[in-house]
């Protein structure tokens, strides 16, 4: 019988994925094509079988390598984040347990990576170590609560609540003039590659003052930049947002994740943020 040169026993963070997925995560820089071909070849075997990559683990199945992947090195990618804003990031965490860590995300963090993106707050989280997964986003320059996970189950468990709205979120918003309603809803349809796309929420008026608005946003949907483009469309962009209409204000945006709730191991978990140094001066200011 051939010795493998690896072996894994599942566990439940890889149960129901794909082998082929699975081996991407143990070999991050082999190529799809090389993996088929051994897998084809039984040099990567299930329970001592040949499977095909489209094959779906189970806990408690043994995935044996029997190859050294050989490939070429490729250069690393240039990195603009060092352990100080690893520790940084860390000192914002404001709870953390074996499954999922909840960050109070500073200001101009980016949630993951992108084209002109430099600091990422997942990047950042795993610079030693892959523990951390992102189950939603937040703009970069919007601050304040994120959920991560810190293992496959709960990345894709969590990733489903938010499907199914199980998760509810709300923000805190300063806007540019006094909005007429002091509560109601915002609802507004969109097509995207030929499907109908609803974006919808809720607010209820703090404050009004001196042409501001200070709103709590009950996020049903979570669009992409949904609160920024639904309030601009409406003609109150909010404070900050230079992006869509704020061309008076040179404040950071004053866009805040301020609450989540979600249900974990059969308990209701309610958490909230504090509100960062830019926001409390704009508060102070207008109102």
């Amino acid at each position: 019988m051939k010795k493998s040169f690896k072996s894994f026993i599942i566990n439940k963070d890889f149960d129901g994925s794909r082998v082929d997925r699975f081996l991407k995560k143990k070999f991050p820089d082999v190529p799809q094509s090389l993996f088929e071909k051994n897998l084809r070849k039984k040099n990567i075997t299930v329970n001592h079988k040949k499977v095909k990559n489209l094959f779906k683990l189970k806990i408690d199945d043994i995935v044996d390598v029997y190859t050294e992947f050989k490939i070429k090195k490729t250069a690393r990618k240039n990195l603009f984040f060092t352990t100080n804003d690893f520790n940084e990031l860390k000192k914002n965490f404001i709870f953390e347990c074996e499954d999922y860590c909840i960050l109070n995300k500073p200001y101009g963090y980016a949630s993951q990576d992108g084209l002109k993106v430099k600091k990422n707050v997942i990047d950042i989280l795993n610079l030693n170590s892959k523990n951390y997964y992102i189950v939603h986003r937040l703009d970069q320059e919007t601050s304040g609560l994120m959920l991560i996970a810190k293992n496959r189950f709960y990345a894709k468990r969590f990733s489903e609540m938010f499907k199914l709205r199980e998760i509810k979120k709300k923000y805190l918003v300063i806007l540019n003039g006094k909005i007429k309603k002091n509560k109601g809803e915002l609802q507004t349809k969109d097509e995207l590659n030929g499907k109908e796309i609803v974006s919808k929420l809720y607010f209820e008026v703090i404050s009004k003052r001196n042409n501001f608005s200070y709103l709590e946003i009950d996020l049903i949907t979570g669009r992409k930049h949904q609160i920024r483009k639904q309030f601009s469309d409406i003609g109150h962009p909010v404070v900050g947002d230079t992006r869509y209409g704020d061309k008076k204000n040179k404040n950071p945006l004053c866009l805040l994740s301020h609450k989540i709730e979600f249900e974990y191991n059969s308990k209701i978990k309610k958490y909230k943020a504090t509100i960062p140094k830019h926001f409390k001066t704009c508060l102070e200011t207008f109102f």
